[in-house]
């Protein structure tokens, strides 16, 4: 499933012809990859979230390669390169509702056939949480990267202190 998701992410991005506008949006994709390996990095000890690989199950950290640089990178620019940018707040609030719900519902086909696992203390409720925050961070950090940069790091400190994350090993 994660193989298959990235195929179709990819599919999109290339058929949609968003590819050609990685240019605007690269920092925004650099920002979405270095958010999730920072995950990797200070929730290794007591992760929130783990991927079931579909293959090479001896390997999962292919899977969270394969989120941290097609899916993370493919869904931010689909999400970036369709935002409407001039329809005003209404319509810019149901885009990313529209986001979020979609989110939800992959994440839920994950869930339900398990290639994903919530676990130490992490909901399924908590991701409508996550994706709202995901999908507003990425337009805020589009329009002002560093206000984005102070933000990211408050909401970090918080959810570490919230799931009580070590950060020693």
């Amino acid at each position: 499933m994660h193989l298959l998701l990235s195929i179709i992410l990819i599919s999109i991005c290339f058929f949609r012809k968003d590819w050609k506008k990685i240019h605007h949006y690269h920092l925004s994709i650099l920002y979405v990859i270095i958010c999730d390996l920072l995950y990797n990095l200070l929730c290794a000890d007591k992760l929130l979230w783990k991927y079931n690989p579909d293959f090479f199950h001896d390997y999962p950290v292919l899977v969270d390669i394969l989120h941290s640089f097609i899916n993370l990178p493919s869904i931010t620019l689909l999400f970036l390169a369709n935002y409407p940018n001039k329809r005003g707040y209404f319509r810019q609030i149901k885009y990313i509702l529209q986001w979020i719900a979609g989110s939800l519902v992959i994440e839920s086909l994950f869930l339900y056939f398990n290639r994903i696992e919530l676990i130490n203390g992490y909901k399924a409720w908590m991701e409508i949480l996550f994706y709202t925050v995901m999908y507003v961070m990425l337009r805020l950090h589009h329009l002002r990267p560093l206000v984005s940069y102070l933000l990211s790091a408050v909401i970090i400190i918080f959810l570490l202190l919230f799931f009580k994350i070590p950060l020693t090993s």
